[in-house]
């Protein structure tokens, strides 16, 4: 008769499985700390499938439990070039976590970008950064081939799920001889591998330029679905620039196909026009869906939203996908812009300190207080990620 299994084999691998579903529960700083218990668990926490599939899970989640605040004040030093600038972390209820103190160069920071899979992005008048503001990693992505002193036209960001690679497009326009300034920008893109091998410093210019100027600080948007940087045109500099540019009147945004590196064009819904409402439209990505969405606030009927997703980009055609009616507010509560928008949740900056989540099933509204001296208008939101940003050295930081 064969002697049965070997229990205590059974019980080890049931109780790893245990400490895995423990470990997955837990937030990063928690598990930084956990790294230093023993050799075991620094290899556990640092394989790649389990930074992996942590970072996966909290991409997941349907609503934003972290966000990311820039202080009002920054310090420059003249004499190095750099700007010194503090960041602050708060979970959910409006509890603050962490002070980050984050010290850029080519100017004060321009804009911040939406975070895509626990990372955020943002840049300077010349350079570009990468932070993960979970590990209080940052890195400065190099400068292009013509050097450090180029100004940035607008730049986007965002995880490709199907490489598993962060991606980086900068627009960079350089005026020729005389007065004429070109319409077209050039374009550029980094790759960061999220499994980060050996990664390089070359960012690679794409042959097709950009065909329109765009906003600069309008928020431009990832969607992974589409692998696709999508920004709003700045059609009134556009013409101004040079009169002799092509391109289409109702052109509303411009997109830049990652994967085919090729731009392209996309029309405002059939019918539509910017110049009849009161607040500009927001574009964020729809992830469930994997696809852009446009969310606009008419004028006349400030407690209602128009929900539209753009079904198919290469004909511009988008679909009306809701309209939602905001529950009453009291008349001290000012509104801002949308900052999340899903199945069940509407995230609200404002003017006066708080962050306003909207229950759209349940009708309700929550308010959180933020810390003073905050930029109470400009914050985005982060889900939690392992991943320690590097990058090799290059010769200039500056």
């Amino acid at each position: 008769m064969a002697p049965p299994p070997p229990q205590p084999r059974r019980r080890r691998l049931s109780a790893n499985k245990s400490v895995f579903t423990i470990l997955f529960a837990l937030p990063v700083k928690s598990l930084l700390r956990f790294k230093c218990v023993s050799k075991t668990w620094n290899d556990a926490i640092s394989h790649p499938g389990f930074r992996d599939t942590y970072n996966a899970r909290r991409a997941s989640s349907s609503v934003p439990r972290f966000f990311f605040f820039q202080g009002f004040d920054f310090d420059y030093d003249q004499r190095s070039g750099a700007s010194l600038h503090r960041f602050a972390t708060l979970n959910s209820a409006g509890v603050p976590l962490d002070v980050l103190p984050i010290t850029v160069f080519g100017g004060p920071i321009k804009l911040v970008l939406p975070s895509s899979r626990g990372l955020l992005c943002f840049a300077t008048e010349t350079c570009v950064y990468l932070c993960n503001p979970s590990t209080h990693s940052l890195v400065q992505l190099p400068p292009l081939h013509g050097g450090s002193g180029q100004t940035i036209a607008g730049f986007g960001f965002g995880y490709m799920g199907s490489t598993g690679e962060y991606k980086v497009a900068r627009l960079v326009h350089k005026p020729e001889e005389g007065y004429y300034v070109p319409c077209k920008l050039e374009c550029s893109v980094f790759t960061y591998p999220a499994t980060q091998p050996a990664v390089t410093n070359a960012w690679k210019v794409l042959a097709d330029p950009c065909p329109y100027f765009v906003a600069e600080f309008s928020l431009p948007v990832f969607v992974c679905g589409a692998e696709s940087v999508y920004w709003k045109i700045n059609q009134s500099r556009h013409c101004r620039c040079n009169s002799k540019a092509g391109g289409r009147q109702d052109a509303f945004l411009v997109y830049l196909d990652i994967k085919k590196e090729r731009f392209g064009v996309v029309r405002g819904p059939q019918g539509w026009r910017r110049a009849i409402h009161g607040n500009p439209p927001r574009i964020m990505e729809d992830q469930p869906v994997g696809k852009l969405r446009m969310i606009e606030t008419p004028g006349d009927l400030p407690l209602r939203l128009v929900v539209w997703v753009l079904a198919d980009q290469q004909n511009s055609h988008w679909v009306k996908q809701a309209i939602v009616s905001l529950p009453p507010l009291d008349n001290r509560t000012i509104l801002g812009e949308i900052k999340v928008y899903t199945s069940d949740w509407i995230i609200f900056s404002s003017p006066d300190n708080i962050i306003i989540f909207v229950n759209k099933k349940k009708g309700t509204v929550r308010k959180v207080g933020i810390p003073t001296g905050l930029r109470n208008l400009d914050f985005c939101t982060y889900t939690e990620n392992l991943l320690t940003l590097r990058l090799p050295p290059y010769e200039s930081r500056n």
